[in-house]
């Protein structure tokens, strides 16, 4: 299974791809980052910085704040947004339910992914042991096509119940083109979809 924006994703130029890395490791933290602290972490001086960061925003795949703090990156957000996740003992958003999934996927991390059913409604928890979601568990998803991830891929990035809810979710929204996924499947995806985003290890 491909990743959805991979596309996109690779159209990012050199410094966008940096401080989007350098972003989501100090948005872990819970709070919101300062462009000083990614000209820090990246090496770069703050004109590529602020450029990056607009290359960014424009493609959807970052939020900046009224002071030009960065509060959402790769998904991931410390603002209040549609979907919950708990990991890593912080609260955070997610723009779609499958950065829900995917993140503490490919973070191998515990976590809690709370949504609702795109078709009824009806309040979804996922508990997340070490990056897997338990198995077993008839909640699908729905993956759509990407240009803007905000615009086009999230809001129709959504669980169900069941496979019958994503049937009846697609018959009403006129056959969406995208693809269903399981949660295992959106765990394996996401592992692929942020790995950039690991931690790297230092040599000893």
């Amino acid at each position: 299974m491909g990743d959805p924006s991979a596309d996109l994703l690779s159209r990012a130029s050199n410094h966008a791809a940096a401080v989007r890395r350098a972003a989501f490791a100090r948005l872990r933290s819970g709070v919101a980052v300062a462009s000083t602290e990614l000209a820090t972490d990246t090496g770069l001086s703050s004109r590529p910085v602020d450029t990056a960061l607009s290359e960014l925003v424009a493609s959807g795949t970052a939020n900046l704040d009224g002071s030009g703090h960065v509060v959402a990156v790769g998904g991931l957000s410390v603002e209040r947004a549609a979907h919950e996740l708990f990991m890593d003992g912080v609260n955070f958003w997610t723009w779609c339910a499958f950065d829900a999934v995917g993140i503490p996927a490919a973070l191998g991390l515990d976590a809690i992914a709370r949504t609702r059913c795109g078709q009824c409604g009806e309040s979804i928890e996922i508990t997340i042991s070490r990056g897997s979601p338990q198995a077993g568990n008839p909640i699908v998803g729905s993956l759509p096509g990407c240009e803007n991830v905000q615009d086009d891929f999230c809001p129709q990035a959504n669980l169900f119940c069941n496979e019958v809810h994503l049937a009846l979710w697609q018959t009403s929204a006129g056959n969406p083109l995208g693809r269903v996924a399981a949660l295992i499947d959106l765990a394996a995806l996401g592992r692929d979809m942020w790995a950039e985003m690991r931690p790297r290890k230092h040599p000893a």
